[in-house]
């Protein structure tokens, strides 16, 4: 008998994904790139130091803070509703970096983007607030010997 490879195309799963991609992720993380690019282009703009040096200096921490508390996967993820308040605030002070930095119009587009997130927030907030507890519900803990500990 000959191995056949398999095409990863043909493999057939009946598992549903953890958590359903809908619209008001999709304008989340929209709105996340947006803020580090804000962030960046803030940085340049007054940091004195070199461009690259200087968006680094931001980023980098700002990204860590990111994957610590507002990520997905964050090990210290923020609770509901803490999670969407802060989030919106820092979109709010990503339009304020670019409206600063002399990016008027990008900072009118994530004005309007961050908005339309806090509505959508708004109005599915009974829906999030459910899919939060359904998914600490589900976080996987440690198991095994060393967990217990």
């Amino acid at each position: 008998m000959e191995d056949e490879p398999q095409n990863a195309a043909e493999v057939v799963t009946d598992a549903p994904s953890a958590t359903p991609i809908r619209p008001a992720g999709i304008l989340a993380f929209v709105l996340e790139v947006a803020l580090l690019c804000a962030a960046g282009l803030w940085a340049i703009k007054f940091l004195p130091l070199a461009p690259v040096v200087a968006v680094l200096v931001l980023l980098i921490p700002l990204v860590v803070l990111w994957g610590l508390l507002l990520s997905p996967q964050a090990p210290w993820r923020l609770g509901w509703p803490t999670h969407p308040v802060v989030a919106h605030i820092l979109f709010l002070l990503g339009v304020a970096a670019l409206w600063s930095a002399g990016h008027v119009w990008l900072a009118g587009i994530m004005l309007v983007l961050t908005l339309a997130s806090i509505v959508l927030n708004w109005l599915k907030r009974e829906e999030l607030a459910d899919d939060a507890v359904a998914q600490r519900r589900n976080r996987r803990r440690p198991a095994g010997r060393r967990a217990a500990r």
